[in-house]
């Protein structure tokens, strides 16, 4: 069984196709022993529907999976329990039981923090014709997601709770890479407003891919590559070199760092032309991940 069928993935069932992200970004949990390996799956399978029903929501205003879910939330971290007949009432209790409670840990009062967190996250950034004004919102918006997240998956111990954040931020970056076609199909654009203006890039020639013709454009992806991604590198660094981290973290870091390389790698093989990229990208993940399989289960 692969990892998307166990955490929910969208197969074309909201923004897009989720299924190849998720064994692109996860897909080493599944050689895990079964105890840790269920531990995982359960919490990228939280963090997987939240960002679902918040993107359902986007789609179709009838929705309210996400906002149901909150109030349950809510009212979970102001009473200690879960409301009776909640529609997501095994979820919320699952919670409750792993980090609720006269037993919880320091790791378990910060992953509550970072959950509560992150769901404030999923609600400001879920929204149509978002725009981010500066590097600082942005930062701040990586922060929030993905740093956030990261946090609450399991086996951290809470001395790397900030670097956890950092690598998280860090991914955030890459995954924004990865995905400029399919958020400008969508109608997003995350480079921060006053980026663009520093290029001359408009925030419309990026949606509707006119960017190529603009000098300003390649001069922008060499300021983005060049010199602000080496400075979320440096602040993950601490993570990236860290030593002890729970066996299952360590495979997460290197296969991690693996993706990154690739999506970077192509990335430039593009010369940033962000229309090809995802021709070529997923191309090379399918391969990737039919080698990685025939290694680890050559039967």
């Amino acid at each position: 069984m692969q990892i998307s069928q166990l955490v929910g993935s969208s197969l074309y069932r909201a923004l897009a196709d989720d299924s190849l992200k998720d064994e692109d970004n996860v897909a080493w949990v599944m050689t895990l022993a079964p105890s840790v390996r269920r531990e995982w799956i359960e919490r990228i399978g939280w963090i997987r529907l939240v960002d679902r029903w918040a993107e359902n929501e986007l789609l179709d205003d009838r929705c309210c999976e996400f906002q149901q879910f909150r109030a349950g939330w809510q009212f979970l971290c102001d009473r200690g329990f879960v409301p009776p007949g909640h529609p997501r009432e095994s979820m919320l209790t699952r919670m409750q039981a792993c980090w609720f409670g006269p037993g919880a840990t320091r790791a378990d009062k910060l992953a509550v923090e970072s959950w509560d967190i992150y769901l404030q996250a999923i609600s400001t950034y879920h929204q149509p014709n978002l725009v981010v004004e500066s590097l600082e919102q942005y930062e701040q918006m990586l922060e929030n997601l993905a740093g956030r997240f990261f946090q609450i998956l399991p086996f951290l111990p809470p001395n790397l709770w900030q670097a956890a954040c950092y690598f998280g931020m860090l991914d955030q970056f890459y995954n924004n890479l990865r995905d400029l076609h399919e958020d400008a199909q969508q109608g997003i654009c995350y480079f921060p407003r006053e980026i663009l203006a520093r290029f001359g890039v408009t925030r419309e020639e990026i949606l509707q891919l006119r960017c190529s013709g603009n000098r300003g454009y390649y001069q922008l992806i060499e300021f983005w590559l060049d010199e602000y991604l080496p400075r979320l590198r440096e602040a993950a660094n601490g993570f990236i070199e860290a030593e002890g981290l729970h066996p299952s973290w360590q495979i997460l870091r290197d296969w991690s760092l693996a993706r990154y390389r690739r999506i970077e790698d192509i990335f430039r093989c593009c010369e940033f032309n962000y229309a090809c990229f995802p021709q070529y990208y997923w191309t090379a993940v399918a391969d990737d991940l039919e080698r990685w399989k025939l290694r680890t289960n050559p039967n």
